[in-house]
């Protein structure tokens, strides 16, 4: 009777385990789902200005140190900065998304510049198809954070990164007041959705004015609207918020060397990305 009811145990056990795995997998799953419909809607309406891009671009690369590289672009959005890199000489570059309507306007983009050497595809950052050590440079600007597991988001793209090669990552910072956009974000991510366009706009409307008289800086990257902000800001699933300390020290850890480091790119702190650009060890096995 004991060896039964320890096998009824380990049964009862298991299957707990495999329903809870199978729940996890389908909440990921459906978090994927809700990241790559939304940005079906923001990426599809709002194409960053490529000058203005480009000038934000240059604070970490220039056309001398990308001439003939392989990039990776991971969560391209609109495609904006594969345009930039693979016309300032780049030899390769791959844009990834989850979202179609995101690779579309990437390739109107592509046709636009009349590139050859640019290719979109739709991948999920947490596998990636690539081989280990593919390229020279993998750019994540704004994107490991709506991921569902941003660390081993970050993990595939150091796999593909060549031994030597620069990864350029910018995070979503934790700050005392991240509390109180999480609570606006999760009450608007439940109103109708096709009221966020039209929301966004209202609240940039009355926001404006609010950025002008408080702002403690301009954004280092130009070129987007505020309601466009907004919308990325405060109606996405997805999003996670790091202190620049964490990213440093698991970068650090995995055998990378800082060679940048933008503590705020946006008007206030707590509405900004932190940037690293770090270098990957060529003693790393």
């Amino acid at each position: 009777m004991f060896r039964t009811a320890v096998i009824k145990n380990i049964e009862v056990l298991l299957e707990s385990s495999v329903n809870h795995i199978i729940a996890a997998l389908k909440k990921r799953f459906m978090n994927k789902e809700k990241v790559s419909r939304f940005y079906d809607v923001v990426w599809t309406e709002y194409i960053p200005d490529y000058e203005a891009t480009k000038k934000h671009w240059e604070i970490f690369f220039s056309e001398d140190e990308v001439r003939g590289k392989s990039v990776l672009d991971a969560g391209c959005g609109t495609g904006i900065f594969s345009i930039i890199f693979a016309n300032n000489s780049a030899g390769r570059v791959t844009g990834i998304d989850i979202s179609e309507g995101s690779l579309k306007t990437a390739l109107s983009l592509k046709e636009k510049f009349a590139l050859q050497n640019a290719n979109f595809q739709n991948e999920d950052m947490h596998n990636l198809p690539f081989t280990d050590e593919n390229f020279d440079i993998v750019w994540a600007w704004g994107t490991v954070h709506h991921t569902t597991d941003p660390f081993k988001a970050i993990d595939e793209l150091i796999r593909v990164l060549k031994k030597g090669g620069s990864i350029l990552l910018a995070v979503y910072t934790r700050t005392k007041l991240t509390f109180i956009h999480e609570i606006i974000r999760k009450i608007l991510v439940r109103t109708p959705k096709r009221t966020w366009t039209a929301l966004s706009k209202i609240m940039a409307f009355f926001l404006t004015p609010v950025v002008f008289v408080f702002k403690r800086r301009e954004k280092s990257r130009k070129g987007e609207k505020l309601e466009e902000l907004i919308l990325d800001w405060y109606f996405v699933p997805i999003r996670y918020y790091y202190k620049p300390e964490e990213i440093k020290s698991y970068l650090e850890k995995k055998g990378f060397t800082i060679e940048n480091y933008l503590p705020a790119s946006g008007r206030f702190n707590s509405t900004s990305n932190f940037i690293f650009k770090a270098r990957k060890s060529t003693r790393i096995k």
